[in-house]
């Protein structure tokens, strides 16, 4: 009995580790996007540490979603952000959550030539709710005219060309914005001020709670053990520079896979 218990033990530890050694990612982004540039970093990463990696180049989230679901016999995983279930409809739940990564708020940055105009040429992400707009430019008298655009990398480049005087992104496409000295961010919408920008609640009087943005790993497998390798890596160097080059705090691991998913899921429902 003792000699098939051990047997047993030692097709399930190699099952596992199998599991865990060859991972498929899938940015579910474009290049110049955060998800993208995710995917690539968990591909160097994991491949250093020796792991089997397969890139799977899916740029569209949607996409994604639905290889991920239709995969039953590799580990996959996508880069996701809290926004998209409000968008595309696929929610982050326990079936599907592996960690977060980092939090960041969203920011409205202006450009410096359209700072004394009334009325305002203002993009968003496609898909996103313009409630939380309306409310900025209203308390600043402003007339609004809204653009849609695929992701954060379109909306910089449509400001920076002039097509646009407002956007509503990132804090990556921001902090880049005000350090290229092409305009300034009007607010962000977090609580509290970040990178001098003043929190959207110093400039709004609203009980309406402004969404921050959950930057997550979703996977078909989304086991204790795919999680300790992914932490694993997000120590690595490399993620560690680019995070800080992008002012983006440190939270991977800081808290319990369990207290992670509960805030995730009950901010992805204020995208809504």
């Amino acid at each position: 009995m003792k000699n098939i218990i051990l047997a047993i033990l030692s097709v399930f530890m190699l099952i596992s580790t199998a599991i865990a050694e060859s991972i498929t990612i899938v940015p579910g982004g474009k290049p110049g996007g955060s998800n993208f540039d995710r995917a690539n970093l968990y591909k160097d990463v994991l491949t250093k540490m020796g792991h089997t990696v397969k890139f799977e180049n899916i740029p569209s989230t949607l996409e994604s979603t639905k290889y991920l679901e239709k995969n039953k016999s590799e580990t996959v995983i996508i880069m996701y952000a809290g926004n998209q279930p409000a968008q595309i409809g696929y929610y982050i739940t326990d079936k599907n959550f592996v960690l977060s990564e980092y939090t960041a708020p969203y920011f409205w940055c202006q450009s410096a030539s359209s700072t004394s105009k009334d009325k305002l040429i203002v993009g968003l992400d496609k898909n996103m709710n313009q409630k939380f707009s309306d409310q900025l430019f209203k308390s600043m008298g402003k007339r609004v005219v809204y653009l849609k655009y695929k992701n954060s990398g379109d909306l910089y480049n449509a400001i920076t060309a002039g097509d646009i005087d407002v956007m509503f992104t990132s804090q990556s496409a921001s902090v880049k914005f005000i350090k290229n000295n092409q305009g300034s961010c009007l607010a962000n919408t977090s609580d509290v001020t970040v990178e001098n920008i003043p929190s959207i609640y110093n400039r709004v009087k609203t009980k309406e709670l402004f969404p921050v943005m959950d930057y997550v790993v979703l996977s078909n497998k989304p086991t204790d053990q795919l999680r300790t390798i992914l932490l694993q890596a997000n120590q690595d160097a490399s993620f560690v520079e680019w995070r800080n080059k992008k002012g983006l705090a440190e939270i991977a691991g800081k808290n319990s896979r369990k207290n992670e998913l509960k805030i995730v899921k009950a901010r992805q429902e204020l995208w809504k």
